[in-house]
């Protein structure tokens, strides 16, 4: 495997993209299991953040913090030519990047949780990262874009490992 893998996930302020913002953004460059580079931003958004109590990003920590289109450039040319990685990345990630992203993404994606139906199956009780994070007993996640990005990264070595 030779492939460059960028790593992500994004807190938001809510569910959907039409009526919610992105907060935080971690991207882990990896290439060969090794850590090449990383990306990480807060972003200011439009709006009051009603939601801190889920992720801990609070106006206060974005006041001085960039707004997503000024970084979508950036963001755009640091995972050009990757596979994205991430845990409901299809669902959720990639939907709301596609959404504020100047030019939509256009990468191959892998899914963790894809990866763990298919490899775990009915081993463990639901997909959650957190449920496979205690199975592989790996660094849980804490809704810190960073840390669910470390514990996805162990988990992906992980299922891959999986015949």
């Amino acid at each position: 495997m030779n492939d460059t893998l960028c790593i992500l996930d994004i807190e938001t302020t809510g569910f959907e993209p039409n009526n919610s913002e992105i907060l935080e953004i971690y991207i882990l460059k990896v290439k060969d299991y090794q850590i090449i580079d990383e990306f990480y931003s807060l972003f200011k958004p439009n709006n009051k953040i009603e939601n801190s109590h889920i992720h801990g990003i609070t106006d206060e920590k974005v006041k001085n913090a960039p707004i997503f289109s000024d970084m979508s450039q950036k963001i755009t040319s640091f995972v050009e030519n990757s596979i994205l990685v991430g845990h409901n990345i299809n669902h959720f990630d990639l939907k709301f990047l596609n959404h504020y992203l100047h030019d939509p993404l256009k990468n191959k994606t892998i899914d963790t949780v894809n990866l763990s139906r298919k490899k775990l199956g009915k081993i463990i009780k639901n997909h959650k990262l957190l449920t496979i994070a205690k199975y592989f007993k790996v660094s849980l996640p804490t809704h810190s874009a960073k840390d669910d990005v470390m514990t996805t990264f162990e988990i992906y070595k992980k299922l891959s490992s999986i015949e």
